[in-house]
């Protein structure tokens, strides 16, 4: 089974830590010793059929992908390299077309760069549940038992029957209002989609050709004309420019009758935002998260990160994520935490 790591994302929501240039999978956010990319490779370790990782990621990153790999020794295959962002869809139609060609099997695990899980056993063992539907000619979609009524993620309704532990997709599910997320939590039969999922390559070529037939020739067009050396596989960029992007959920998964749902309860996290940093980190006494040397008093809920080591101070303050790196000082609310994207997109202007 081939693993590809999707890597091509900026990571704004996470400014001023991540950056285009620097972006959050890039990072150690959530373990000092490992960045989020290389505990998401680490995480396959002892899944005897997992064959070296498939890394795709964009043209600039490719010396940070390399020697992250090398510095985990997953430096076995050359770094698949997209020229500019055309959202999921094109990138794993061109990890099918490289995994048909190298591996003997043909089955495909995908899975995003920057995510957290903490329970890592129960992630394996829903891998290797997903393998075996994917051997029988299924997409195996990764579905987060969810933990609270989430309006930020889309979800996936299951339907009654099926093997234990393989449910059967009923239909996606938008990001709802809170009413409807109560709901759904309610149900017990709404999985939150991780985006996670196992897939045989010739199934998704197949489908693609017939529910993206222009998507599938120009990603054909860039494979084939990409540029190859030991260290990476550099997509054609006039043929991926041509390319009208979309996400595979958009693209396949919501129109394909061979998707099933391999329920997931292991601490996932997308990590998306500050307040979930924060909520994932070691917290004191007054659930305050500090990385440096800080003085707190009357203050609670907080998060605090500086890259450059100076003292901080902080009197009578609540609920706020306080962020300082080279490139910017990010002073908020957690209310306004989904605000850190357009903040960012406005200093990159």
């Amino acid at each position: 089974m081939l693993p590809v790591i999707l890597s091509g994302g900026s990571g704004t929501r996470l400014w001023p830590l991540s950056t285009p240039d620097v972006p959050k999978q890039f990072l150690p956010l959530m373990n000092p010793d490992r960045t989020m990319i290389q505990q998401t490779i680490t995480r396959l370790d002892g899944l005897d059929f997992m064959s070296p990782p498939l890394v795709i990621c964009n043209e600039n990153h490719i010396q940070l992908a390399r020697s992250q790999l090398k510095a985990i020794h997953r430096l076995n295959r050359p770094v698949m390299l997209e020229p500019i962002g055309r959202n999921t869809a094109p990138a794993i139609a061109a990890a099918a077309l490289y995994c048909r060609e190298n591996e003997k099997d043909g089955l495909m695990l995908v899975l995003a760069s920057d995510h957290t899980i903490l329970d890592v056993p129960a992630f394996q063992k829903a891998v290797a549940a997903a393998r075996d539907a994917a051997s029988d000619g299924k997409y195996a979609l990764f579905g987060i038992v969810p933990t609270r009524p989430e309006t930020g993620y889309g979800y996936i309704e299951t339907a009654a029957g099926g093997t234990p532990g393989i449910l059967s997709v009923k239909a996606f599910r938008e990001k709802p209002d809170a009413a409807t997320a109560e709901r759904y939590v309610s149900a017990k039969n709404y999985f939150w989609n991780s985006g996670m999922f196992a897939i045989p390559a010739e199934l998704l070529l197949n489908e693609m050709q017939i529910m993206e037939p222009e998507m599938l020739a120009g990603v054909k067009n860039a494979y084939t004309k990409a540029v190859r050396t030991d260290e990476f596989i550099r997509l054609d960029k006039g043929s991926f420019e041509s390319i009208k992007g979309n996400s595979i959920d958009y693209a396949v998964m919501e129109h394909t009758k061979n998707a099933v749902v391999i329920p997931l309860n292991a601490g996932w996290s997308d990590v998306g935002s500050w307040d979930m940093v924060w909520e994932l980190s070691q917290k004191d006494d007054h659930d305050n998260v500090t990385n440096n040397m800080a003085f707190l008093k009357d203050s609670s809920d907080n998060m605090i990160h500086t890259e450059s080591g100076k003292p901080v101070a902080l009197l009578g303050i609540k609920n706020c994520i306080i962020i300082e790196s080279k490139d910017g000082l990010l002073i908020a609310d957690k209310q306004y935490v989904q605000e850190v994207k357009k903040a960012a997109e406005s200093f990159l202007k």
